[in-house]
């Protein structure tokens, strides 16, 4: 049982949690980006001496089956320290009996996750001010049973620790081994991240809790490290039906919240993505599909829009049995995926593919039929459509209504967008040595500035009243080498457009600063005094987004249709609209986030409303408002960014002036490389069965009580002395438990399937003779394909921890080893 074991069943495939106990029993290894390493040699692998110590402790391979077990107590508590309140987690409970035990001397020390850097990092907690300083902290990878192995080493004092129930089963059987009383306080498992997939008990990790469709991005990574692409396709399309466009464009939130962050760089998720989508288009090149018949007495679904959210929702309506039709105003699929996004980003033959597979799928699509006089709401319901799905997307190009708007080379990102990917993209020379300037900064904007550049442009302007660091992620996306014909205004504004003697545009520009808030905590963009100056240029395109044209939906729905801000107002978790039976997802509804993978998003939770509201189920019960699906704000940079490898990095900044695609693609061998520094996060809860954290003494989390309170179930006398104490003592206040909720996230945890690993020879030995009875080493080497010289130190170490006995006849060649019989 070397670490080389421990390195094939936990480590490599993504078992590992990081809690560093294999670390602490063993001087020989060490934590490398956030596992386990070997810092020199195992002293089993070098020297055969009997070890077998980060094996054994591993609480993944230590797994028990989960016990019911009765609570000793539960309550619902909330602290009443309003400084714990605004750092730590839910009602701050935690946080609160932490610094209490330490107060009053309970505790000498506790073992606790701190935020140090805005990262998960294990620490040993003696004042119990620190308590409040770092809380607040995500759980993560953080090495807490190697602190704990380090303390229980060096003192005799009470001692604590304070993790989720796998570091709690290998605390407790520390706590046996080490004939010490440690107070455990643990978490509910994954209550830091919880998402409609956790309380379903699938496993979900902080990529995939980022994802506004919650894709499995550490599932689909394992699959690829595994060289099982299909799969990997297959399951991102489980909850993404466009997997090959997100490969281009998705704005990878995923990677965002990678746990390698401050460790290393995130894994480039959207880059493995596009590998193992352009692997199946490759495959398909030799393959027919067929379309899939739907059953004829299915049911009819009509989806005005063939963008993200349209074939989003009719992917997975087919796939429940529907019969979904699309209904497309153009003469092509896609949506602004088809019109907007330059072909150097989204190449057509990508669109095709996702599309394709969408119709195959039982999609009907039918182009050129717009919703207005001609296709109205009810004349749909007349056809026998059971349900109507809205996204219609935005087209309306939105403007500044500046003086000189309407002046000649004056353009509307969208309309200069769709002109030169369809109809003047060819003329080469259109911009040829001439300057433009755009009005906005960010990803369309970008999108025009490139294109000009293919058409011949000397330089771009791009004027913005955002900040560097507000337009950052767009930025980030720019190759170098373009960036150098690009130069950005930010905090600045525009006033006017004019005219010059040399026929030439000007755009009068002046800078800008936020002022002071006001009443309603609205901060006004105000002129910075004499500021002003003028950029000569010869085109303007102006890129301040789109709106939503209601002037055909209007007719369509009768004008009953309920809006919010110019947009479609729905219900957040549903999708419905005030007209029962309609839905509507994408840029169309207010707060939509305006990114393909939220429209996905959209479309995925609409076709399970509909669903629902076919069968007569209550379209909410068990669901809530996914906020990652809506713009809730600017989207704060993140503290790093995934890097291609340096080749890639290279082709990818040579410029080549025409409309073949930017980004190269990683070949296999990058690829499995940079599968192989995923960490898998959470996998490790796939096959556990503890939720509620048996081995400690209290556990605690929000699941079970309202927003705001923590839940805590006492599972020791212990525990509940504490608890007790601290409610006597003014604490805490206390709420109501919904002890159902807890029992079903519980019973969830516990219907999983434990790990099984492949059995060490050791132990192959010892069932070998406990099933087939007294065995010789020949006979056990043949009959296990395990080499005589094994199977001889095998067996005689079992005979020394007398867990078999050896007996030697004169009479036989060999030795028989034998079961002690009592």
């Amino acid at each position: 049982m070397s670490f080389e074991l421990l390195k094939k069943e936990i480590i490599d495939v993504g078992l590992c949690q990081g809690c560093g106990l294999c670390v602490g029993s063993c001087k020989h290894i060490e934590m490398e980006v956030l596992r386990p390493s070997l810092k020199d040699y195992c002293i089993l692998e070098r020297n055969g001496q009997e070890c077998g110590k980060c094996y054994q402790s591993c609480p993944q391979v230590i797994q028990k089956k989960f016990i019911q077990k009765q609570p000793k107590a539960i309550y619902s508590l909330r602290s009443k320290n309003p400084e714990i309140l605004a750092k730590a987690a839910n009602g701050g409970v935690v946080t609160t009996l932490a610094k209490n035990l330490l107060d009053n001397q309970s505790l000498a020390e506790i073992i606790m996750v701190q935020d140090v850097d805005e990262k998960p990092q294990a620490d040993i907690v003696t004042d119990p001010d620190e308590v409040i300083k770092k809380a607040g902290v995500v759980y993560g990878r953080s090495g807490v049973l190697e602190k704990l192995v380090k303390v229980v080493g060096e003192t005799f004092e009470p001692i604590g620790i304070i993790g989720v129930p796998c570091e709690m089963r290998g605390a407790a059987e520390l706590e046996e081994a080490m004939n010490r009383d440690i107070l455990k306080i643990g978490l509910f498992c994954n209550s830091h991240m919880r998402t409609e997939q956790t309380d379903k008990g699938i496993v979900c990790s902080p990529c995939c809790s980022g994802c506004p469709s919650g894709v499995n991005a550490q599932g689909y990574i394992s699959l690829i490290r595994q060289g099982q692409y299909q799969d990997a396709v297959d399951l991102i399309r489980e909850s993404n039906p466009l997997p090959s466009i997100c490969g281009r464009i998705c704005t990878n939130e995923c990677e965002h919240d990678c746990t390698l962050i401050g460790d290393d760089h995130p894994v480039a998720i959207r880059e493995l993505k596009k590998f193992v989508t352009e692997w199946e288009i490759e495959q398909a090149k030799n393959v027919s599909k067929s379309k899939k018949k739907n059953k004829e007495n299915a049911k009819k679904i009509a989806i005005i829009g063939s963008g993200p959210a349209g074939l989003t929702a009719g992917y997975f309506l087919a796939k429940m049995g529907y019969a979904p039709t699309i209904f497309e105003k153009s003469d092509q699929t896609g949506g602004m995926l088809r019109f907007g996004v330059p072909q150097f980003r989204l190449p057509n033959y990508v669109l095709d593919y996702d599309v394709t597979t969408i119709q195959n799928s039982g999609v009907e699509i039918v182009l050129n039929k717009p919703l207005g006089p001609e296709m109205t709401i009810e004349d749909l319901k007349n056809d026998e459509f059971e349900a109507i799905f809205i996204a219609t997307g935005q087209y309306k190009p939105r403007t500044l209504h500046l003086e000189g708007e309407d002046l000649p080379n004056v353009h509307v990102a969208i309309t200069f967008l769709m002109d030169r990917k369809y109809r003047f993209w060819e003329n080469k020379e259109e911009f040829n040595g001439k300057t433009l300037s755009i009005i906005g900064g960010g990803p369309v904007a970008v999108d025009v500035a490139q294109t000009a550049l293919r058409l011949g442009a000397e330089k771009v302007h791009l004027v913005d009243i955002m900040t560097e660091e507000q337009l950052e992620l767009t930025l980030k996306e720019i190759p170098e080498n373009e960036m150098k014909f690009m130069e950005y205004h930010f905090t600045t504004s525009t006033s006017q457009i004019t005219q010059n003697k040399d026929d030439k545009l000007v755009l009068h520009c002046y800078k800008t600063e936020w002022g002071t808030p006001d009443d309603s905590g609205r901060r006004p963009l105000n002129k910075v005094e004499n500021s002003d100056y003028e950029i000569p240029v010869d085109s303007i395109v102006i890129a301040v987004g789109q709106a939503v044209d209601f002037d055909q939906i209007d007719v369509a729905t009768d004008n009953i249709l309920e809006k919010e801000r110019n947009k479609i107002k729905v219900n957040d978790v549903t999708f419905e609209t005030d007209i029962p039976g309609v839905f509507a997802g994408g840029d169309i509804i207010n707060n939509s986030k305006a990114v393909a993978i939220a429209a996905i998003a959209h479309g995925k939770e609409a076709a399970i409303s509909i669903d629902r509201y076919i069968k007569g189920e209550d379209l909410i019960a068990g669901r809530y408002k996914q906020d990652k699906m809506f713009f809730t704000g600017p989207k704060k940079p993140p503290k790093d960014y995934s890097l291609k490898p340096e080749t890639l990095e290279r082709a990818t900044e040579e410029i080549q002036w025409n409309f073949e695609e930017i980004d190269q693609i990683f070949n296999e061998d990058i690829a499995l490389q940079e599968a192989r520094r995923c960490l898998s996060c959470n996998h490790f809860c796939s096959h556990c069965q503890d939720f509620p954290a048996i081995y400690s003494d209290l556990t605690a989390g929000e699941v079970g009580s309202q927003k705001g309170y923590t839940t805590v179930v006492v599972w020791t006398d212990r525990g509940n002395n504490i608890v007790e104490a601290a409610i006597n003592s003014g604490l805490f206040e206390e709420g109501e438990v919904n002890e159902e909720e807890i029992n079903n996230a519980i019973n969830l945890k516990s219907k999983r399937e434990l790990l099984t690993f492949e059995k060490t020879p050791r132990q192959k030995v010892l069932d070998y003779i406990t099933i087939q009875g007294p065995s010789t080493i020949s006979d056990m080497a043949k009959q296990l394909n395990i080499e005589p010289k094994k199977v001889r130190y095998e067996a005689l170490r079992l005979a020394q921890l007398m867990q078999i006995e050896m007996k030697v006849d004169p009479e036989m060649v060999e030795p028989i080893f034998t079961l002690i019989c009592d």
